[in-house]
């Protein structure tokens, strides 16, 4: 009983266990790498919307002026 146990195991673990485990790791390695390029894309994508939202503060700050200088020269006259 015990001899013809041992040949199906050794079997088993040559062309199941070992492959499952070897892909096992590919994948999780391609899954983590997967997750880092996601994290630097949302992080590309936090960059541009910092920026974005910089030029409107621009945009804002110049057109604060345009009003004040409409401001003064109402008030002057």
């Amino acid at each position: 009983m015990m001899s013809t146990i041992i040949p199906i195991i050794s079997v088993l673990s040559v062309f199941v266990f070992a492959p499952a485990i070897v892909f096992g790791f590919i994948f999780l390695s391609r899954k983590s790498k997967l997750r880092v390029e996601e994290i630097r894309y949302k992080r590309d994508i936090m960059a541009l919307e910092i920026e974005k939202d910089r030029v409107h503060l621009q945009m804002i700050e110049a057109e604060n002026k345009k009003y004040d200088r409409i401001i003064e020269d109402a008030g002057r006259r």
